[in-house]
C-alpha cells in the first residue's frame, strides 16, 4: 500500500528548473515545472532549496509563480522538523532532493542492481530514451556529444517515469 504521508520535497532551481544560467534566469526545464507542479497538487510539501539570495531570490520566485509554481517554504526548514531536530539545523530536511547536481550512488555505481526497483528504473529509462532522446530531445547539445542519457532533463523524466510506474504496479 503506498504511504499517503506528505513528502517534503527541496527543489533547487538553476539548472533544475530552468537551465543554469546564473545570476540570469535560464530557460524553462518543461519536466521539471511538470514534476513539481505534480507534486504539489499531490499534496506534497514544496521547499525551494536554492543559493540565491536577495534580488535573484525574488526573481526566481516570481518566475516560478508565473510558471504556476508556489513553494510552501524558501530555504528554510519545515517547523515540524526544526521540533523534531532540537533546533533550526543549517541543512535543510527533506524526503526528496530535487537537483540536477544530485547523486544516486545506489544507480549510478551500480549498488541496487539487486534492488527491488531496478527493473523498474531501467524501463523508466527505456521510456525516457523513447519519448526525450528519439522524439523530442530538449538538449541538443547533449544529444550533438551522444550524451542525451546524461543531460538534466533526461534524470527529471526519468524519475517522473518511474514514480508512474511505481504507481501504475500498485494499482
Amino acid at each position: 500500500m503506498k504511504d499517503k504521508t506528505p513528502k517534503i520535497i527541496a527543489v533547487d532551481f538553476d539548472g533544475t528548473l530552468c537551465t543554469n544560467a546564473y545570476p540570469e534566469i535560464g530557460e524553462p526545464i518543461p519536466y521539471s515545472l511538470l514534476y513539481v507542479t505534480r507534486a504539489k497538487a499531490a499534496g506534497h510539501i514544496i521547499t525551494l532549496h536554492t543559493c540565491r539570495q536577495g534580488k535573484s531570490l525574488d526573481d526566481a520566485i516570481a518566475w516560478c509563480k508565473a510558471r504556476g509554481i508556489t513553494f510552501d517554504y524558501i530555504n528554510e526548514n519545515v517547523p515540524a522538523n526544526i521540533k523534531r531536530f532540537g533546533g533550526d539545523t543549517r541543512k535543510i530536511y527533506a524526503d526528496v532532493y530535487f537537483d540536477a547536481n544530485s547523486l544516486n550512488p545506489l544507480r549510478t555505481f551500480g549498488i541496487g542492481d539487486n534492488d527491488e526497483n531496478a527493473e523498474l528504473f531501467d524501463r523508466a529509462e527505456e521510456l525516457t530514451e523513447k519519448a526525450l532522446c528519439n522524439v523530442a530531445c530538449l538538449c541538443p547539445q547533449w544529444k550533438a556529444a551522444g550524451m542525451c542519457c546524461e543531460c538534466d532533463v533526461f534524470y527529471s523524466l526519468r524519475d517522473y517515469h518511474a514514480e508512474q510506474l511505481a504507481n501504475n504496479k500498485e494499482k
